[in-house]
């Protein structure tokens, strides 16, 4: 009985020392497999933005051609117009064919003085020739880069919270490769992010305008107003013939008498 009191003190911390070894967390057994499932425990969860309620992410862009009295004062008149929108030429060209000068540029505006700067060009140009705006809607692109974003910091924090406990080179080795890939992940969701948000904040006008010179030939303007005169000098011609239908009886029946007495045979001589 003394003996087994003696001895049970003893087995009792050997079963409190097995107790704690297995509790606690070993990352040199399995280094992988532990650190990435402690650093895959899920976050809180909350709830996902709805779409529906969401606000609105939209790009919009568009092409504008027309035609103006001069390039110097329409690129200066454009250039003023930016200015006071707050906004910026991103890029420009210009080249010359014939009697004709061509400009084009790119405007970066902010998305809500798009259509006012439209209407203004509209009032400057002599013909607008063609254009086209386009608006896109990334609400759920966006949406769904932040959520993806917010996820990946999460498990970035999490990875620096294991290398600092972690022990041996493997798992050091490891786990600075996974933050790095992580990090790789952040930075590329980041950019797109960048990316989505310039687009929506600032809208793209793509302008050329052109001026005809006074010498130049203009082919299909003059074929469209030769077809036009055409058709108006036909009906001033059937018009002029219808003028001449006092004439045309007279001649019309001189040219019936001479047709009779041609085919009247001769009287028989004696």
């Amino acid at each position: 009985m003394k003996l087994f009191l003696i001895k049970l003190p003893i087995l009792m911390g050997f079963i409190v020392a097995a107790c704690n070894t297995q509790t606690s967390p070993d990352l040199a057994g399995d280094s992988a497999t532990s650190y990435e499932m402690l650093a895959d425990v899920p976050a809180t969860e909350q709830a996902a933005p709805d779409t529906e309620f969401a606000e609105r992410k939209i790009i919009r862009e568009g092409d504008l051609y027309f035609e103006c009295r001069d390039i110097t004062e329409t690129d200066a008149f454009l250039k003023n117009e930016i200015k006071n929108l707050k906004g910026f030429v991103s890029n420009e060209s210009s080249s010359s064919y014939g009697e004709c000068t061509e400009k084009r540029i790119t405007i970066r505006m902010p998305t809500a003085q798009l259509d006012p700067l439209i209407q203004k060009i509209q009032e400057h140009a002599v013909k607008i020739e063609n254009i086209n705006i386009r608006s896109e809607d990334v609400t759920e692109q966006f949406i769904d880069v932040e959520a993806r974003l917010k996820t990946k910091k999460e498990l970035e924090i999490r990875y620096t919270e294991l290398l600092k406990v972690a022990r041996t080179v493997d798992e050091i080795l490891g786990l600075e490769r996974e933050l790095a890939n992580v990090r790789g992940e952040i930075e590329s969701m980041q950019g797109r992010l960048n990316y989505l948000s310039d687009r929506v904040a600032l809208s793209t006008l793509n302008v050329s305008f052109y001026v005809e010179g006074e010498n130049s030939f203009r082919f299909l303007d003059k074929a469209r107003k030769g077809i036009g005169a055409g058709w108006e000098n036909l009906q001033w011609f059937l018009v002029f013939l219808i003028n001449l239908w006092p004439f045309v009886l007279i001649f019309g029946a001189l040219l019936l008498w001479l047709l009779k007495r041609k085919k009247t045979p001769p009287p028989p001589m004696n």
